[in-house]
Order: C-alpha cells, then sequence, then structure tokens
C-alpha cells in the first residue's frame, strides 16, 4: 500500500520534464537526480542553498526523506503514542516523519526510549528503510566478502540483488546524502507500471 501511494505520489511530480544534455543520453548525474528531487519536495537544500551531497546524512534526515517518498502527506495511519524522549525539542520533531515511518515498520528506535537524529545513517540502516519502503523481497543471500551486521544481510541482499545500490565494503559506514539520491531514484527507472515508464520519458 505505502508503495503505490509513493508511486501516486512521487512519480508523477519528479519525473515532470525530459531530460537534457547527459540525461538525454540515458544516464542522469547524482546532481541530476537531486535537483528533480528537490523541485518534487523530497529533497531540501541547507539554507545557504547548497545539496552537500557529499556530506553524510543523518537519521532525522533520512525519516524526513523517506516519509516523503511514502506518501506521509497523501494521508496514512500515525501512532501517535509514538514518542522519542531524543526528539523532544529537536527539529524533526516538527514534522511527523519519525512517527510515520515508526508507525509503518519502516524505521526503528535505538532502545531505550531513543531514536538518535542526529546518528548518522549507516548504509546499511538507509538499505534497511528502502528495502521496507519499497516492499522488497528479503534475500536469503549471506554477504562474506564485506562488514556488515548480522540483521542486515536480508535487506542490503535485497537492494544489492534489486540493482539500486551498488556493493560495498563497508555497510556500517555512514552513507552520504549522494548515495541516498542515488538508491532511491533509481527504483523510479526500475519499478515496473506507471512509475519505471515515467522515469524513461
Amino acid at each position: 500500500m505505502i508503495k503505490k501511494i509513493m508511486r501516486a505520489v512521487v512519480a508523477a511530480a519528479i519525473l515532470w520534464s525530459p531530460p537534457t544534455g547527459e540525461a538525454a543520453k540515458g544516464e542522469l548525474t547524482i546532481e541530476e537526480k537531486y535537483e528533480r528531487f528537490k523541485k518534487a519536495g523530497v529533497f531540501q537544500g541547507y539554507p545557504d542553498g547548497e545539496a552537500r551531497l557529499e556530506q553524510n546524512i543523518t537519521r532525522a534526515e533520512l525519516a524526513v526523506v523517506m516519509s516523503k517518498l511514502g506518501g506521509m502527506e497523501a494521508g496514512s495511519e500515525i501512532d501517535p503514542h509514538i514518542q522519542f524522549a531524543d526528539l523532544q525539542g529537536h527539529w524533526v520533531s516538527n514534522t511527523n516523519a519519525v512517527q510515520y515511518l515508526v508507525s509503518n515498520h519502516i524505521m526503528l528506535g535505538k532502545g531505550n526510549n531513543r531514536f538518535d537524529p542526529d546518528g548518522l545513517a549507516t548504509i546499511e540502516e538507509v538499505a534497511a528503510v528502502i528495502a521496507r519502503l519499497f516492499e522488497l523481497q528479503p534475500s536469503q543471500t549471506t554477504i562474506t566478502d564485506a562488514k556488515i551486521s548480522d540483521w542486515a544481510h536480508k535487506y542490503v541482499g535485497a537492494v544489492v540483488d534489486g540493482g539500486l545500490i551498488d556493493p560495498q565494503l563497508d555497510y556500517t559506514a555512514p552513507a552520504t546524502r549522494a548515495f541516498l539520491v542515488d538508491a532511491v531514484y533509481m527504483e523510479y527507472e526500475l519499478a515496473p507500471g506507471e512509475a519505471g515508464q515515467s522515469a524513461q520519458t
């Protein structure tokens, strides 16, 4: 259900114009992908106008981006009882992003009533969120040639098998904003149906 909402809300908005330049040759740069997401309201630049794509993404920032991809504004059930002590006074508490994702079992807390909003999201955490949001089939593949947490194998395997991310040497490393842009954008290029078709126009 979330995937259908996400496609309806974002796919139509994100790919509204024909590509130009390098994009016309079939491959968008990270910057071009980011600009399309930004114009669709999924990503947001910093107050100085910079994208800072090389910067590591925090769990709060990840929550906001993924909640928008999940169609939070389209109307989804949010459990009002979900509260984390370390969100009080944090900027992300001005949104329902964390509550939305936790309510839908897309993101999880860190235990002891903590969400760790300013903690850096790791590649394997990003993979898990992507796999859950896009409803990817968990992989049974065990990754043996990279650093990865035991819990993350099925999620990382799913996004790697799906072609959303390239194999990494260390999945416990922080993910950059550019990494997230590239990973989630590929879903629109690969997905069947209206989203995938729009991505080719």
